[in-house]
């Protein structure tokens, strides 16, 4: 399993917002995308995200301070994730006039992206 966070606003840029991606790679190589929205970065939103994920045997992030995980060269599968959600879904494009009015506009789009994601396979 891979964890990764990236940051869009809500509203307004002093309203951040935090989307945790996560990919879990089978045993034989079949690929499983998993998000969370937060309103803050910290360890307890990571955990909560985390309890809701399958069980593994290792996690992967970015280097993040989490004492159960260990930063890989395999982070690189889950930034290829947030570029193509980045690219993808309008609200966390940079440079661009579309933003989320709320949290849950956020993460309907988000649903309908990682639906897909998964569906493809």
């Amino acid at each position: 399993m891979i964890i990764d966070e990236l940051y869009t606003f809500v509203q307004k840029k002093s309203k951040k917002c935090y989307v945790w991606v996560s990919v879990v790679v089978t045993t034989r190589g079949r690929k499983f995308y998993f998000y969370h929205v937060s309103k803050f970065k910290s360890a307890e939103e990571l955990l909560n995200f985390k309890l809701t994920l399958p069980k593994v045997d290792k996690i992967y992030c970015d280097g993040n301070k989490v004492p159960t995980m260990q930063k890989s060269k395999f982070t690189n599968i889950v930034e290829n994730v947030n570029s193509q959600i980045r690219d993808k879904v309008s609200y966390l494009v940079r440079k661009s006039k579309a933003h989320a009015k709320s949290i849950e506009w956020l993460d309907h789009r988000l649903a309908m992206f990682f639906v897909n994601l998964n569906l493809r396979g």
